[in-house]
């Protein structure tokens, strides 16, 4: 990450870091993200159990 890319994600961090509908939006895709990881780690989970 460069200097710029660094600044301009600090700036947005404090801007949600103050803004709680901000932050719950934030915390919700991260969450809705992690759900569809861990879901895929399932499916590659049982497809690689099928080879053994």
């Amino acid at each position: 990450m460069n200097p710029e890319q660094r600044r301009i994600l600090l700036k947005l961090a404090a801007k949600v870091s103050q803004d709680p509908l901000l932050l719950r939006k934030l915390s919700e895709q991260v969450y809705q993200l992690m759900q569809e990881d861990l879901r895929k780690q399932r499916e590659r989970h049982k497809n690689y159990r099928g080879l053994l």
